[in-house]
């Protein structure tokens, strides 16, 4: 009686039947994707992909201004610059000594030198950098320089590359090293960044922090000021005990996954260390211009008054400037010194375009500084986004034919992210992905139960094409035009 029932109700209510089974179908989907961990499939994770870079290149568009947001001078070495020093295979070490002195001297938040010291150039160049970098000042700003790393196989921890200058720099509470390593994921974008890098030191086994991540608990601190209740601690020197967990045990082997909290001020903005993938994405602000001297919006910098996110300054026309003379403009910025120009093999595809490694830096350090690291909805969030599309997909398709239903669908999840944008910064629109492939396959669910009825009601004969006879689909359709039931098709199977 109860089945007869149901049966006379979905007779009754074609449409909203249909629905309601498409909406179970759907949830049933989410639950199979939410508790097998989507993230690890690859469509899940190319469809969040694209998603998110679509919120991010839509952010980009849309934002022209940031409140309370760290500001950055690029010293540029561009092609120009390039050429005038005479096309050098290795940064010359006196003029990027000339460039971290002039910045130094121009009250900057912290100078940030992305170039590698590892490769040696002109001895007396190294000589004098080495010594200026010996008898750099503890009241000067903080110097952040990059470290690359030498692969030591598959199963054992990288070694750090030594350089020329590490005994000058041992022991200096204002001079850090880092890596500048991101991820570049199977298409060629750089999505992903590495907070920090597990590495040998000789024997030792230690963790090296990225750039980013060095310059931006400086950022915080300038930003949010200092973490109440806790003793004032120089920010680096407080990220060196945050990072102490994640030292590797030993460096005979690759190091294991490791969870936890490197800065945890502010408490809703934290930056943490998670397996999901979410954790790890660059929210990428502003996109390279050749030739512009301001990327980005219009910031309210820490050190006062509004000012674009990005200046842009030629080195050439840095070290034109008068020796010892403060740069004007860069009291409160970070200064980060590196090189667009087109031979230096720092060029880097992202969600917004080709860019130079230093804007990629500039990029990650705004991004840590302001949203910390992006973090899942909750779940009540999580089910509300997830039910809505579900909910919204079952009720197109149920109305319209695929093709519109599409569109329709497109259309809604297009405007669901134009009204979150301001909360993207959390990563709520990376969830999108688990709802957006469960369409995916109840739109193929949908199909098999349709197969399964066919197959149900012809046999063997469903695996035939299906013809009619000439005229008798125009007849039908007539007498509907006029009002009356549809002509008797008689079909005409062709084994």
């Amino acid at each position: 009686m109860r089945i007869a029932s149901i049966r006379a109700w979905k007779l009754r209510h074609p449409t909203l039947s249909e629905m309601l089974i498409s909406v179970v179908l759907g949830i049933l989907i989410e639950i199979g994707l939410l508790a097998f961990q989507p993230p690890t499939l690859l469509v899940v994770r190319r469809v969040g992909d694209d998603t998110a870079d679509r919120m991010i290149r839509l952010a980009e568009r849309t934002t022209d201004r940031i409140p309370k947001s760290p500001a950055f001078t690029f010293i540029d070495v561009d092609d120009a610059t390039w050429a005038a020093w005479g096309w050098p295979v290795v940064t010359p070490r006196d003029k990027v000594e000339d460039l971290i002195a002039r910045a130094a001297a121009s009250d900057p938040l912290a100078i940030v030198v992305d170039v590698d010291l590892s490769f040696p150039g002109d001895p007396a160049a190294e000589e004098s950098l080495q010594r200026y970098l010996a008898t750099y000042a503890p009241s000067a700003p903080p110097l952040l320089l990059v470290r690359s790393l030498i692969s030591n196989g598959p199963d054992a921890l990288p070694l750090e590359r030594p350089t020329f200058f590490d005994a000058a720099t041992a022991g200096k509470a204002n001079i850090a090293w880092g890596t500048p390593l991101f991820e570049r994921d199977g298409d060629g974008n750089v999505r992903r960044w590495r907070l920090f890098a597990p590495a040998c030191e000789g024997e030792r086994p230690v963790v090296l922090p990225s750039t980013h991540l060095n310059a931006a608990v400086i950022a915080r601190r300038a930003v949010y000021g200092p973490p109440p209740g806790e003793p004032p601690t120089p920010p680096l020197e407080r990220l060196t005990k945050r990072l102490g967990p994640f030292v590797p045990d030993r460096c005979g082997q690759a190091a294991e996954p490791r969870q936890g909290v490197i800065d945890d001020w502010p408490k809703d903005i934290s930056i943490t260390v998670e397996p999901a993938d979410v954790s790890k994405r660059v929210i990428y602000r502003v996109g390279w211009q050749a030739g512009a001297i301001a990327l980005g919006p219009t910031v309210e910098s820490p050190s006062g008054g509004e000012t674009q996110l990005v200046q842009v300054r030629p080195a050439r026309t840095v070290l034109a400037a008068e020796a010892g003379a403060p740069l004007p403009g860069l009291a409160g910025r970070i200064v980060v010194i590196g090189g667009s120009f087109a031979d230096s093999g720092d060029w880097h595809a992202t969600p917004i375009g080709k860019m130079p490694g230093a804007l990629m830096i500039i990029n990650a350090i705004e991004a840590l500084t302001l949203n910390g690291t992006p973090r899942e909805p909750g779940v009540a969030e999580r089910i509300a986004i997830s039910l809505g599309i579900i909910v919204l997909a079952s009720l197109l398709t149920s109305l319209f034919r695929p093709s519109v239903a599409a569109w329709g669908l497109a259309f809604g999840v297009f405007v669901l992210m134009v009204v979150s944008i301001s909360r993207f910064k959390s990563g709520v629109m990376l969830d999108l992905a688990v709802p957006a492939v469960g369409a995916v396959l109840h739109d193929l669910g949908e199909s098999i139960v349709s197969t399964g009825r066919q197959l149900r009601e012809q046999g063997w004969r469903w695996v035939l094409k299906v013809h009619h006879k000439p005229g008798a689909l125009a007849a039908g359709a007539a007498e509907r035009d006029h009002g009356g039931a549809p002509a008797q098709q008689e079909e005409v199977i062709k084994p």
